[in-house]
């Protein structure tokens, strides 16, 4: 299983490499993330207590993912490879690419929650806020830009 190389992982996805073990193994892995993506947000999102960046933040998430999703039918759709399928490529590359989504997060909140501090106390760090919707969609454009590349190397 390649858990952080995501260019050994295209290569075994090119090549057909995988085992039927590392599929399942992929599968597991990505629908347990899923889970617990859907837990988090039951326990984080409560309707009645969202602000209007809450909502921003949910519709430019949403939109982002969208059309990232549909980028990736596309581009599956066009496919010069006609023997690999479209989930296996979506789970395995989905792994690596939220490891790095979340290491990638820490700085990036590191940084803005020091800028909050330092020069715009105004925002409150108890609740969503710009600095937040800003921090989100840096880091979603930029995973699914290379989910979309990481899709167009497997299938071409």
């Amino acid at each position: 299983m390649y858990i952080w190389n995501i260019n050994k992982l295209v290569m075994a996805l090119q090549e057909g490499t995988i085992t039927d073990k590392q599929k399942k193994s992929y599968s597991i892995i990505f629908w347990a993330i899923v889970a617990l993506s859907v837990l988090s947000l039951l326990v984080v999102y409560n309707p009645s207590s969202m602000n209007r960046y809450d909502v921003i933040d949910f519709i430019l998430t949403s939109i982002i993912d969208v059309i990232a999703i549909f980028l990736l039918i596309v581009i599956y759709k066009k496919r010069s490879r006609k023997d690999l399928g479209f989930f296996l490529p979506f789970f395995s590359l989905t792994i690596p690419l939220f490891l790095r989504s979340f290491l990638w997060s820490i700085p990036l909140f590191i940084i803005g929650y020091t800028y909050i501090e330092l020069f715009a106390p105004y925002h409150s760090m108890d609740e969503t806020n710009l600095i937040d919707i800003i921090m989100y969609t840096i880091l979603g454009i930029a995973i699914n830009i290379m989910n979309v590349h990481y899709f167009k190397k497997i299938y071409n």
